[in-house]
């Protein structure tokens, strides 16, 4: 451990089946135990604190002068523990257990043994698709059967060639195909995708070779990666039809490789969220329950699990019940969302937490509970110089000028839509939609009649309706939302009422 709080932080996400594991690991090492009392100590702390550490140590007769050294020995003797207890929990650890005690029986002279602890490893890698790991396998063969001086390795060994040649192919277009959906994804969540710069880009990735054509003989992952990144390709540029298919097509790959997909659990439900994701953006929510109950079957077995599943279930299913109009179960789920979002803060990337945390305060919004609504506004990170959803964050700020006005902060709205119609138009975020609302807010605080406030909120309608038959729907971030508002005010409804009306229509 780098310091001493992540050994602090190690303790504290040991699990208790890992916890008592550790405990009957640490009765067979030889010396004393006193690591036993610093573990329990240290798990004891709330938060981590060397001082208040010492004061417990010492009323238990434990000698801290060493401390530093006793920490880096815990924390080697716990990551043993974790290693021994996880090894055979997946696949891939009980195929790199086979690959070691392969090795193990190699040294000891046991050649013919070793071959068939290859052959098993090999087989049960095969059956996974772990390519790289049979290809690992393969050359420890050639090396074994290379040394030996049986006539009857020659036949074997002229397989081995064959296959590590045939392999090697696969796993090359494997390699290079998650390359490119790796670079694709992470230009996807950091850079603005209306930006020249990231056009020019995606131009290059959908002309690469590698995308021209997919084979029925490539690997399971290879075909994974090649219609994943015709979606980036396609969701990036704004063609969520076109992109809807590809996602699909890598759920009934899935759907044909069942062993597969237990095992890969993770990547499986990532997959189906990008696919609802996908037919959310095009309204399309017929099979949604469908998705999201077998999302939601897959159970999770670790923090991180845990944590994926959290930031792709919970932004999916806000953003379903908030645009299927079902505002009271969508705030129903907003303090789950909040506990996940302190909880599993560390796995989140700040695009996800901002779209998270704005659609918390959408939901307040829409039910009209505008102190909650704002003090969600307040815990989103405007300032915070990233590139990744500048759209949301453009909008929340927009949103701080509406919520304001809703809550009759008169003396601020002035001073508050100045200050964020300059940042706006410093963060190149001020297009014609922005400056449309702000305008508005501009002009009613200027009239003080009921008849005007109502022309007002009629133009506003108009504009509004006219920015979406403009851009098209969809294009701009967050009109349908405050189009909703603005008719609810024009009408002197309810804003969930006129959005259900909509519906409707």
């Amino acid at each position: 451990m780098a310091s001493p709080s992540e050994l602090f932080d190690l303790i504290k996400m040991l699990s208790k089946a890992e916890k008592r594991y550790f405990s009957l690991y640490a009765q067979f090492q030889d010396g004393a135990k006193s690591y036993m009392t610093l573990l329990k100590e240290i798990d004891s702390l709330e938060v981590y604190d060397e001082a208040v550490l010492k004061q417990k140590l010492a009323t238990k007769n434990y000698n801290t002068s060493h401390l530093a050294v006793a920490k880096v020995q815990l924390s080697k003797l716990i990551m043993k523990s974790l290693r021994a207890f996880h090894e055979s929990n997946t696949p891939e650890q009980k195929v790199l257990a086979q690959m070691a005690e392969a090795d193990i029986l190699r040294k000891k002279g046991l050649y013919n043994l070793t071959m068939k602890q290859l052959e098993r490893a090999k087989s049960a890698a095969a059956e996974l698709e772990m390519n790289n790991y049979v290809l690992q396998i393969l050359n420890k063969q050639i090396a074994l059967g290379v040394s030996s001086f049986e006539k009857n390795w020659n036949e074997k060994l002229n397989i081995f060639f064959e296959e590590v040649e045939t392999l090697g192919s696969i796993v090359q277009k494997e390699t290079e195909l998650k390359l490119l959906t790796d670079r694709l994804l992470h230009l996807f969540q950091t850079k603005p995708l209306k930006h020249p710069s990231t056009i020019e880009s995606l131009k290059q990735f959908e002309q690469h070779p590698m995308l021209a054509d997919i084979a029925d003989s490539d690997s399971f992952f290879s075909k994974i990666y090649y219609f994943f990144s015709h979606a980036i390709i396609k969701h990036a540029k704004g063609d969520f039809a076109a992109a809807n298919p590809n996602y699909f097509k890598i759920l009934e790959l899935w759907d044909r490789n069942s062993s597969l997909k237990i095992i890969h659990r993770r990547l499986y439900k990532s997959h189906i969220a990008n696919y609802l994701n996908s037919c959310h953006l095009l309204g399309k929510y017929d099979d949604f329950d469908f998705w999201l109950e077998k999302f939601t079957k897959v159970p999770d077995l670790n923090y991180d699990e845990e944590a994926g599943s959290f930031k792709d279930f919970y932004h999916i299913k806000l953003l379903y019940l908030l645009n299927t109009y079902q505002f009271e179960a969508a705030l129903k789920i907003t303090k789950d969302v909040a506990q996940g979002l302190g909880k599993y803060k560390q796995r989140l990337t700040k695009s996800r937490e901002t779209v998270l945390r704005f659609n918390i305060f959408l939901t307040y919004f829409i039910n009209e509970k505008f102190s909650d609504s704002l003090d969600w506004l307040q815990t989103m990170e405007l300032d915070v110089k990233i590139d990744a959803r500048a759209d949301a964050r453009a909008l929340a700020r927009i949103m701080q000028v509406i919520v304001h006005s809703e809550l009759g902060h008169t003396r601020i709205l002035d001073s508050l839509r100045t200050s964020v119609y300059r940042k706006l138009k410093k963060d190149e975020q001020l297009h014609e939609f922005e400056r449309t609302i702000l305008n508005h807010v501009r002009q009613m605080e200027a009239v003080t009649s009921k008849k005007e406030q109502r022309q007002l909120w009629g133009a506003l309608v108009e504009n509004l309706t006219g920015l979406d038959e403009k851009y098209g729907r969809g294009k701009i971030f967050g009109l349908d939302e405050i189009t909703g508002w603005a008719e609810s005010r024009y009408l002197g409804k309810p804003y969930m009422q006129v959005l259900k009306d909509k519906k409707l229509q």
